[in-house]
């Protein structure tokens, strides 16, 4: 039981998470946009000496680390490369081998930058960013009436630091809305999708009348997403599968979870910042509590035919924000469910999953109820789903690798 840990049962906990934990995140990739922004226009199409000589220390976020190698004009860690690989702010290769160039040939740095011009670029990091910042949007529109829209945070240019500052304050902000350090994210991670008999186990108050109530205020709606195609009625409602209704604000805090893990795992990040790949981290952590939640001699005929399906990935979704390292693996619906030939089925109290265009040429069929038990534990982690996409049909995916 997570009750004593989760508070979900009381609007307190909700108040906080939206009003402190998720818009300290809005406030900070709000503010990153905004600087990234102000920058862009600053400095886009400007002549390099001309911006010096106004801000001395942009010759720092411009030329910090430069070492004069064509092949490798910066250090790793240049505060120059920072900004054009982060922020997408600085020179392009072009003028920095124009410029190498030129000093080769006896040129100063100031009589070499003379006729060049700054550029800006699209980064990984800024697209990720603005992608996490329309969630963000998304999330508090939905809750307009219920949650104040945070204000983006102010960051000034006042240094060669500022977007180390900025991008940190992001990093920061992040981290602590994970589910390893937040009980509510990690609470809002676990029911993606879930038994309904494990939810039921794990939080035993959640399908009372006033938590569900209350969580439907904040936007996290609870709905019936497959079940097996069985006639008792008490059975198919307990084994059916549960989950937050496509386009509510469960999904986009999920969404906002891979987002903010995918930045730690970004090799630019750890260039320049102390940090760890925070969902490989958490998955090894979640090692030995399957361990313990598994009995693997009843569940071997499941284990078995689910290791022989051949479609593999080490990410948890097709954006490859969430990678495992090496020794673990996702077995899934080749293509993340998007191909029907191989979503699973359900039909009776079965499941086929693999290779087939219907149950019965599916590659291997197994118990429905052994099935979601076996993927119970994970689902509850996050590190498991079943999601539907037609009636009957559904996607899934599992982490494997962790039985030994």
């Amino acid at each position: 039981m997570l009750d004593d840990r989760i508070k979900y049962y009381e609007e307190d906990t909700w108040r906080h998470y939206f009003n402190n934990d998720l818009a300290s995140l809005y406030a900070s990739v709000e503010g990153f946009i905004d600087l990234r922004e102000e920058v862009k226009a600053y400095l886009e199409g400007k002549l390099v000496n001309s911006i010096i000589d106004e801000k001395g220390f942009y010759k720092s976020v411009l030329f910090g680390g430069l070492q004069g190698k064509e092949d490798e004009p910066f250090v790793d860690n240049a505060l120059a490369r920072f900004y054009w690989e982060a922020l997408g702010v600085g020179l392009n290769r072009n003028a920095v081998s124009t410029i190498i160039s030129r000093m080769k040939d006896g040129s100063t740095l100031e009589s070499a930058v003379a006729d060049i011009l700054c550029s800006v670029t699209s980064t990984s990091v800024v697209s990720r960013l603005s992608e996490l910042l329309s969630k963000l949007q998304a999330v508090f529109k939905m809750l307009r009436g219920v949650v104040e829209k945070p204000s983006p945070k102010k960051f000034e240019v006042n240094d060669e630091n500022f977007g180390l500052k900025a991008l940190k304050s992001v990093l920061n902000a992040g981290k602590a809305i994970l589910p390893m350090y937040n009980p509510a994210s990690f609470f809002v991670n676990s029911l993606y999708s879930i038994p309904y008999f494990y939810a039921k186990e794990a939080y035993p108050r959640l399908f009372e009348e006033g938590t569900m109530a209350l969580l439907k205020k904040y936007g996290l709606q609870l709905v019936n997403l497959l079940e097996p195609d069985i006639p008792d009625e008490k059975v198919r409602e307990e084994r059916r599968i549960v989950g937050w209704a496509d386009g509510s604000v469960g999904v986009l805090i999920r969404e906002i979870i891979l987002d903010v893990y995918s930045l730690f795992s970004m090799d630019i990040m750890s260039s320049f910042f102390n940090i760890e790949d925070e969902f490989n981290k958490y998955a090894r952590s979640c090692i030995d509590r399957l361990r313990g939640s598994i009995v693997k001699d009843l569940f071997s005929d499941v284990i078995s035919k689910i290791e022989s399906v051949s479609s593999t990935t080490q990410n948890l979704d097709d954006k490859g924000r969430c990678k495992l390292s090496s020794d673990l693996r996702f077995r899934y619906s080749d293509d993340y469910g998007k191909s029907k030939y191989y979503q699973g089925v359900v039909k009776g109290g079965e499941v086929g999953i693999g290779r087939g265009d219907d149950f019965e040429s599916k590659s291997y069929k197994m118990s429905y109820s052994e099935f979601i038990a076996f993927l119970a534990p994970q689902m509850l982690l996050g590190l498991a789903y079943i999601r539907p996409v037609a009636k009957d049909r559904f996607s899934w995916l599992c982490m494997m690798g962790w039985l030994q």
